[in-house]
């Protein structure tokens, strides 16, 4: 942004006491812009304007009422920002879109303003190297024209797509020339640069492209416009000649980006103004599609910054969650494993507790009239093992060792297998 440019911020209730301090055609001078404009900025940060009638009930020594500020909470209405510049209207929250471009745009816009019409020579003087290719061109296929098929050589044609899209011929092929040469000329003299690019796959056509700033801005060709007439002859031999449309030279020139475009031309001969008359804002536009394109280019790569943060952060959160997910599922499975081995430690104990009990009614209904068993006897035994079993259930006393806890033990057959590994049996 150039240093003309003066930047002047209002809060929304800031610009309501402005609105209503003085009618938008005095205000509009003020900022730099129109009263319409004034009008739309209002509308757009919901602030009303003053009514039809109030300056004159006003100027009359009357008192009318405003109309009261509506609250408004959008956190994107609550300040505005003007951009004037002697050069622009102004604007508001952004900077005049010329002003936007990139150093080296504003300079060859400054350019395309400052050197003013393109003029086109009498005569063909110095040719840019393009157009003396293409009128090169354009003889040697006048000579060919002249020679019988059968006599011409068939791979003169190899070089004709290196030439410029130049599709005049007759009386105005001349002035075309001229006028190429210029708009070539003009265009480079600006900072742009005009190329002739052929086609990846398609061997024997070319474009002639327009490039400013390394920015691909436009095709262009420059033919002679034609108009469809129809051509009514009853007395023709066959049906189709009888009535049909013919396409008419009409001896203007028109600028167009090529055989595949369909919209406007670019420029072309008018009743008032003739196409060289058009090549000066034609050029201006080229530079601000440049412009455009840059501009488009950083806020493609801002959305694309953007949008990589967010998915670096909706990856990072999707990242987290799970950890704390599979954190929860671990604490969760430590907590049921615990929550298993009490309960599996509680039956263990109530069975040993159920098995203590079953014995000491065992050795009661069996016991001597004096309460007492022989300690050698068979009961005397089976109650000893049954209180070992009671322990190795019971997870609050130390297992004693069983014949359940025992394997076998082959430690012996291996180091024999392993000393004597070939030892006939």
């Amino acid at each position: 942004m150039t240093t003309a440019t003066e930047i002047r911020t209002f809060t929304r209730e800031e610009f309501y006491d402005f609105v209503w301090s003085a009618p938008a055609t005095k205000l509009s001078k003020e900022l730099g812009c129109s009263d319409v404009m004034i009008g739309k900025t209002c509308k757009a940060f919901d602030i009303p304007k003053p009514y039809p009638g109030y300056w004159a009930k006003l100027a009359n020594g009357k008192k009318p009422k405003k109309t009261p500020l509506p609250k408004n909470d959008d956190p994107t209405l609550q300040s505005l920002t003007f951009y004037q510049h002697p050069s622009y209207e102004a604007t508001v929250n952004e900077p005049p879109r010329e002003l936007q471009f990139d150093d080296d745009i504003q300079t060859m816009l400054q350019r395309a303003k400052e050197l003013g019409p393109v003029k086109v020579l009498d005569s063909l003087r110095s040719p840019h190297r393009l157009v003396v290719v293409t009128k090169q061109d354009d003889e040697r296929r006048a000579r060919e024209a002249k020679i019988p098929w059968s006599e011409r050589d068939p791979y003169s044609r190899d070089h004709r797509a290196k030439r410029l899209a130049f599709e005049v011929t007759g009386k105005l092929q001349s002035r075309a020339y001229r006028v190429f040469d210029a708009l070539i000329k003009r265009i480079e003299a600006v900072g742009g640069e005009v190329q002739i690019v052929e086609p990846r796959y398609q061997h024997g056509t070319s474009s002639t492209v327009v490039f400013f700033g390394g920015e691909q801005i436009s095709s262009l060709r420059l033919r002679e416009k034609s108009n469809q007439v129809r051509i009514n002859n009853p007395k023709a031999t066959y049906s189709w000649d009888r009535n049909r449309t013919e396409l008419v030279p009409s001896g203007l020139l028109l600028l167009d980006r090529g055989p595949s475009d369909y919209n406007s031309p670019l420029a072309m001969d008018g009743k008032v103004q003739k196409l060289e008359d058009k090549l000066e804002g034609l050029i201006v536009e080229f530079v601000r599609q440049a412009g455009e394109a840059r501009i488009k280019r950083r806020e493609d790569e801002e959305r694309a910054r953007i949008a990589a943060e967010r998915e670096r952060i909706r990856q990072e959160r999707e990242a987290e969650i799970k950890r704390r997910r599979d954190a929860l599922e671990k604490r969760k499975s430590e907590e049921t494993t615990r929550v298993t081995q009490l309960i599996e430690q509680a039956q263990s104990w109530q069975r040993s507790q159920q098995i203590r009990e079953f014995l000491d009614a065992l050795c009661l209904s069996a016991a001597r009239e004096d309460g007492l068993v022989d300690v050698d006897s068979e009961l005397a035994k089976y109650l000893r093992w049954g209180f070992q079993q009671a322990d190795r259930f019971d997870p609050l006393r130390p297992s004693p060792p069983s014949v359940l806890d025992e394997e076998v033990d082959t430690s012996d057959l291996d180091q024999n297998a392993s000393a004597n590994p070939c030892k006939p049996r």
